[in-house]
């Protein structure tokens, strides 16, 4: 298949096929009455994001020769199971704006946005069923059981992520390793290299070559997690389409936090563990810019951007190291540069 009319860049390639997956999404969900209920289920669907988890599904399927038409509805299933995913996520944060808009649950109620959440999740599996069978039985198999653990590790992972928000209020009682064990299942398998793993077997890659994407995608997630992490801190509401500091505000426990705790003097550590002692609700937005600030100040953001850019360069010398066999060609060079996307993303 000829790759050549791909563009330079991994944010234009999700754009590129973004109405695709989207109008496919769409074909599973027009159907649904009445429509105030149809309006709830849509609420994510139709602001669409960025796309980026069904593009490297689409991307890995064209990295390894396959067929990108056959890989257009796993690639939706992809992008709806975050849409369901973040319905909920928005409600157990307390999260009021995704993408660029009131949540679900700002606009619907807490029960309406979990039943339309849960309804997605269902029309995602009878999406998962009709790809599965699209594919034959072997490869179908494999797409099924890659995306059932996939979904099975995730909830996994936000639960060790609850579990360090909401179950450990004093903050010097977590380590790093408590931090990388739950985004390492929480947002680098499903975001990241399960995503690449599901294009590889659409594309009928070797069941060897599709494992080893896990050591080139595991850094590309965490490095990913990371920066996400440093965004929430950094950025503005305008630009990220969400709440900004609401990792202070839930608790989250982050690298940048734990980097704080370990290099803040006693009268600082005492302040940061009192804020973060506090509910949501408790927490006064002068205490939530006392916390920003401290971490600007511990200089705790240059840390994690450094360590957010050196797991971006190990993921890509890996990459380079286990795709070796693969000639150079455009779709590789963008391929390559979706993990380096990792880091490099917008402020």
């Amino acid at each position: 298949m000829n790759y050549d009319d791909f563009p330079d860049n991994f944010k234009q390639f999700s754009a590129l096929y973004k109405d695709r997956v989207y109008s496919k999404i769409c074909e599973y969900l027009d159907r649904r009455e009445p429509e105030e209920y149809r309006k709830m289920i849509r609420v994510y669907v139709d602001r669409k994001g960025q796309y980026r988890r069904p593009s490297y599904v689409l991307l890995w399927c064209a990295l390894y020769g396959g067929d990108l038409d056959e890989a257009i509805l796993p690639a939706a299933v992809q992008q709806a199971s975050e849409d369901w995913i973040l319905i909920h996520d928005d409600i157990m944060d307390g999260n009021l704006v995704r993408r660029g808009a009131p949540s679900a649950h700002a606009l619907y109620g807490t029960d309406n946005a979990m039943l339309a959440g849960d309804n997605l999740h269902m029309i995602m599996w009878r999406m998962a069923k009709d790809a599965a069978d699209s594919l034959g039985k072997e490869r179908g198999d494999m797409y099924f059981n890659k995306l059932y653990d996939m979904m099975d590790i995730t909830h996994v992972g936000q639960f060790l992520d609850t579990k360090l928000g909401h179950g450990v209020k004093d903050i010097t009682k977590f380590t790093d390793k408590d931090y990388y064990k739950s985004i390492h299942a929480k947002a680098a398998y499903y975001t990241v290299y399960g995503p690449m793993q599901a294009g590889a077997i659409v594309a009928e890659a070797e069941g060897d070559k599709i494992e080893k994407i896990v050591e080139y995608g595991t850094p590309a997630g965490l490095a990913f997690q990371i920066t996400d992490d440093i965004l929430d801190c950094t950025s503005t509401t305008e630009v990220l389409g969400k709440t900004i500091g609401n990792d202070v505000r839930e608790g989250t426990k982050t690298l940048i936090l734990w980097h704080a705790v370990n290099n803040a003097p006693s009268g600082t550590l005492n302040r940061l563990k009192e804020i973060y002692a506090k509910d949501r609700a408790e927490k006064s937005e002068e205490e939530i810019k006392f916390v920003l600030d401290t971490f600007n100040e511990l200089g705790s953001i240059v840390y994690a951007q450094n360590e957010a850019e050196r797991l971006g360069k190990e993921a890509a010398e890996k990459f380079d190291e286990i795709e070796a066999d693969i000639p150079e060609s455009r779709v590789k060079q963008l391929a390559r540069s979706s993990i380096i996307h990792t880091v490099k993303r917008a402020k």
